[in-house]
This record gives C-alpha cells, structure tokens and sequence, in this order.
C-alpha cells in the first residue's frame, strides 16, 4: 500500500489503467502485473507491505483512493514510529497506525464486497497454490484444488483478478521468478527448478517476454526493475 506525498504518473496494474496524483493510496494485493508510466516528475511516497489475510483487498475497480487528512496523519504516525521508536514499542505503534489507516480505507466503504460476491474463494486459492509451491498447475489441478468446477473456479478467478486462471497464476509465478532473483541466493537453473519448469530455456523464454529481460540479467543487476524516477519517503 502506498501513499503518495508529491509528484504523478501514470500506474497500469492487471490491465487497468489509473493516472496517480498525490494524495492518492494504492492497494495492492499479493503479486500483480504492474506497469509505472513516468513523467519528468520526481514521484516521492510511503510506503508498508503487511500481510492480512482475513481481510479482502479493495475491489480492483477502487484500487486506488483518494485520501483523507486522518488517513495521512496515519501514515506519518506509522512513518515515525518505524523511525523513532525501538522494540515492542515500535510493533505497537506501527500495528496501531496500520490498523487505523485499514480502519478509515473501510469507512470510505470501498472494502465492502458486493452482498454474496466474496473474493475470498479465490484468495485461499493462491494461498495454497504458494504454499504448496504449486507454480504451474493445470486448469484440472486448479479445479481440484478449489473443490470446484473447471467454470466455477474460472469464474471465481475472473470475479476477484479480472483475469483467466492461467493468466493469473502466470502473474504469481512470473512476479515470484522476480523475488527469487532479485533477494535470494538461488541462481537462474535454481530458480526454474524451484518454479517447476522442465527445461531452463523455457523459463528464461517467458521470463523475457514478461519483463523486457532474460533472468541472467535480473540477477546481476538486483535493481534492474525499479524506476529511476520514483524514491520512497523515508
């Protein structure tokens, strides 16, 4: 989740297309395809990655929010706790600020799902997928994994990502490939291995087509995907 403190661009995420300005909170959920458009512009913003899996991510047409003065002030409570304060003191404060932002995003009601079209389904879907290491399952293993209907669980998938089943567990091994490489010691053969492909060609082949870049690269230069236009606020 972010929160932008100045600067603006352009944020394209699972296909859908947003013009960011300040003030505005990002919401992401999990690993998401995500383009960043730049201008000339220095784009300067918090930033705090949490895991929360009982709560439902903002449906992914309010991905981003326009935001109020108590979700700022917030954000700098969690920005000064996490530099101020040390120990469980620290824990503290920054679970109270982080829950007072998630807190005010929900009374802007753009986390309430539509009565009888929880996401939630889905969502323990990808859990299990990552926590069985299941990277590239078929459609019938996914069915089976749902305890559904090759259509239901393609249903459930489009409803909560806005894409097809494959396309979505693509983004989650694609974006996995990229934190592999980029923050663990395990070199490219090693990686595809880990991620179930057969052959280390075939790996590197889709691994260009969705980046830019063959994993040969990404693993030398740790920072070959960040934008050179956009800082965090620290």
């Amino acid at each position: 989740m972010h929160l932008v403190v100045s600067g603006s661009y352009r944020l394209v995420t699972d296909g859908r297309g947003y013009n960011i300005r300040k003030g505005h909170v990002i919401c992401y959920h999990g690993p998401e395809d995500i383009e960043w458009v730049g201008d000339d512009s220095e784009v300067v913003f918090f930033s705090i990655g949490f895991l929360a899996p009982q709560i439902e991510p903002p449906p992914l047409d309010v991905r981003v929010i326009r935001s109020t003065a108590a979700i700022r002030q917030s954000f700098h409570e969690l920005q000064k706790a996490s530099l101020v304060t040390e120990g469980e003191q620290r824990a503290f404060r920054m679970h109270a600020a982080l829950l007072d932002i998630l807190h005010q995003i929900r009374s802007l009601r753009v986390h309430v799902p539509q009565s009888g079209q929880s996401n939630a389904p889905w969502w323990a879907i990808e859990s299990q997928l990552r926590e069985k290491k299941l990277f590239r399952p078929t459609l019938r293993g996914l069915s089976a994994l749902a305890g559904r209907s090759t259509a239901s669980m393609a249903r459930l998938c489009r409803r909560a990502t806005g894409l097809s089943p494959l396309r979505r567990v693509r983004v989650i091994r694609m974006e996995e490939s990229r934190a592999l490489l980029t923050c663990s010691d395990l070199n490219v053969s090693q990686v595809a291995e880990y991620l179930g492909y057969p052959r280390m060609h075939e790996f590197s082949r889709e691994f260009k087509r969705y980046f830019g870049v063959p994993p040969r690269v990404a693993k030398l230069n740790p920072r070959w995907g960040r934008s050179p236009k956009v800082r965090r606020a620290r």
